[in-house]
């Protein structure tokens, strides 16, 4: 699915209510000048927030910020009306814009763990959550996307046993 740079955002709503041990799966590409990328897991807007307005609760913020001189970084945060202190690291996951990217969010009770390309080696990045898991409703995808291959939600089974 194209997605125009001036749509923000693209979002997906999560089929199911998330639990711990569940994935997010993102695969796509980003505009070549992208400056800014960010996927956000959100809790519901209320009910006088229009669709085109930041949420004001978002669990988790994970945005990849490209600097003009080459270099890249990370910023992982939440917001609970207003954004939360801010976690800061270099950009090791995806540097080269013009390639395609996929990404997977595990999602735990107490963190997020993000994984470049699959789940066979530790975590990227790791981030502790603040809001509950049960109550994400969407992902939303944030600037400099060009397009959206896949979403895939995948929930870990063993919870229905």
């Amino acid at each position: 699915m194209n997605v125009a740079k001036s749509d923000r955002p693209f979002t997906a709503k999560f089929p199911q209510t998330p639990e711990n041990g569940d994935e997010v799966l993102i695969r796509g590409k980003l505009c070549d000048d992208a400056r800014n990328f960010s996927v956000n897991f959100c809790l519901p807007r209320p009910p006088h927030f229009m669709p085109h307005q930041t949420p004001a609760y978002i669990a988790y913020h994970f945005k990849t910020i490209y600097d003009e001189n080459g270099e890249s970084r990370v910023v992982q945060n939440w917001k609970n009306v207003q954004w939360q202190q801010e976690q800061v690291s270099d950009n090791h996951w995806h540097e080269d814009r013009s390639e395609t990217f996929r990404m997977i969010f595990r999602l735990h009770e107490d963190t997020i763990k993000m994984f470049r390309d699959s789940v066979d080696h530790p975590p990227d990045y790791e981030f502790a959550v603040q809001l509950p898991l049960n109550q994400i409703e969407s992902i939303e995808l944030w600037d400099g996307v060009e397009s959206v291959e896949e979403i895939s939600f995948r929930y870990d089974n063993r919870n229905a046993y």
